[in-house]
């Protein structure tokens, strides 16, 4: 009967110890593929971590601009401004490159500062250096040394040619007015202009004045040869064309080589008109004696 007990006692421990150690086994497997879940979560939160702090600096922010309709209630999405939309075309090019010419060789008191800061802000490199060098009140060739103050040069752009994708050659004249109004004989140029188109940062008003960041590279102006004059061709005298004296009908007239003219003069004694003497070939008029008084 004892024995019997205690067998059954050793089989229930026996079943206690596989139990406990299968839960034991259970347990620590459990453990191990949790920390390896850890472990692999961690690594993948540190490797964000990482891209995000390497990413920040490339995160931009797009603004909208939304247009309102107060009559319609109409809601319009405007893109925002790009560098296509506002790209340089022919027309404007050209239209630039006219007015750096015409405030560079243009001058007049009134707007010379005006024009002095936009051919600055307009220029870059040798051009701008050279501008600034010329218009020197120090330097005895600038304009402000050899003009009047009130003296005006008045520029005229005769044509535009494109002579490259960044260089264009510029033909224009320049007329002087002195302060009495008097103008001078027109002056012509050529100038060679290369220009580019800068993305540089400026001030918001250095960007009112240049808002495409147009910059002249290179500028030389030389003096056109100018037209040859046309020789005037002078009419030979009309065949009706009289002198002096009576020209007979259907005769036509000579050069008066010959005789010299004079003047006429009265006569005291007789109280004859001498005539003027005509050229060679032509009538004169006979002249008048009053007539005898019978006595």
């Amino acid at each position: 009967m004892n024995e019997q007990a205690d067998k059954r006692l050793a089989d229930y421990y026996r079943d206690a110890d596989s139990w406990a150690a299968d839960r034991e086994r259970t347990r620590a497997n459990s453990l191990r593929t949790a920390w390896i879940v850890a472990a692999c979560a961690g690594i993948i939160a540190f490797a964000e971590a990482i891209a995000l702090v390497l990413l920040t600096p490339l995160k931009t922010v797009e603004p909208y601009t939304l247009l309102v309709d107060r009559q319609t209630g109409y809601v319009q999405a405007l893109k925002p401004l790009q560098k296509e939309i506002i790209a340089p075309d022919t027309a404007l090019t050209r239209s630039l490159l006219a007015q750096y010419v015409l405030a560079r060789e243009g001058f007049d008191i009134v707007s010379l500062r005006d024009d002095y800061r936009k051919v600055a802000l307009w220029s870059t490199g040798d051009a701008r250096a050279r501008y600034i060098a010329e218009q020197q009140a120090s330097n005895p060739h600038s304009r402000l040394a050899t003009l009047p103050r009130r003296a005006v040069i008045q520029p005229e752009i005769r044509s535009l040619s494109s002579l490259g994708a960044d260089t264009a050659l510029v033909r224009f004249s320049t007329v002087r007015i002195d302060p009495g109004g008097q103008s001078q004989p027109p002056q012509y140029w050529a100038s060679v202009v290369r220009y580019r188109f800068s993305s540089a940062d400026m001030s918001a008003r250095d960007r009112l004045t240049n808002p495409l960041g147009f910059q002249i590279v290179h500028y030389r102006r030389d003096a056109e040869i100018p037209a040859a004059a046309t020789p005037t061709t002078v009419a030979p005298p009309s065949p009706t064309a009289i002198t002096s004296g009576f020209l007979a009908p259907g005769l036509p007239p000579r050069p008066s080589t010959s005789l010299p003219t004079l003047a006429p003069r009265q006569a005291p004694a007789t109280g004859l008109h001498i005539p003027v003497i005509p050229p060679q070939g032509a009538l004169r008029a006979a002249p008048t004696t009053p007539a005898a008084n019978p006595e």
